[in-house]
């Protein structure tokens, strides 16, 4: 297991040139050939060419080339900004203590791995945050109902977000 730790670490990424995967390369190679397309791109030799951010519309992380301005989430079709990008905090999960990022703004982030939804401390350091108290603030309560199929017979989500007011 810390064989492949380590060689993740060794590893950075591009988008190939030809159909816009992002690749994985070993650190201190001049390329990397796409396997999808079989084009050839070349890596960036200073370093990482690659940044993430949260889209805005759909909570997605997105990767991207450093010098672009804005990058349209493939998901949603939300054109986001890449100047907040740097913004995005950071927090671990008060259930499983998964790290979470969210993007600037937001006063919860839901943990995909438990499904617990975690109120965001809002701090000036612009960086990382901690869970607040349960009873410090509003609670944000997540409903999932059962799946029902649309008009197509394709099975949809149904899930609903609310805040209380009240103190558990």
């Amino acid at each position: 297991m810390h064989r492949h730790l380590a060689a993740k670490c060794m590893q950075d990424q591009l988008i190939c040139s030809g159909c816009k995967r992002v690749l994985e390369y070993r650190r201190g190679a001049t390329g990397v050939c796409c396997p999808g397309c079989n084009t050839f791109t070349a890596a960036n030799p200073s370093g990482s060419e690659m940044s993430e951010l949260v889209c805005g519309g759909c909570f997605t992380m997105l990767v991207y080339n450093r010098g672009a301005a804005n990058i349209r989430c493939p998901h949603c079709g939300r054109v986001n900004s890449t100047r907040s990008a740097n913004q995005i905090g950071h927090l671990s999960c008060g259930h499983c203590r998964t790290t979470l990022a969210y993007p600037p703004g937001a006063s919860t982030v839901g943990c995909p791995t438990c499904r617990c939804v975690n109120p965001v401390r809002n701090n000036n350091s612009g960086g990382s945050a901690r869970p607040a108290q349960s009873d410090a603030r509003p609670q944000t309560v997540l409903v999932e109902n059962p799946k029902t199929l649309d008009e197509k017979g394709k099975l949809v989500s149904n899930v609903a977000v609310g805040v209380t007011s009240w103190k558990r």
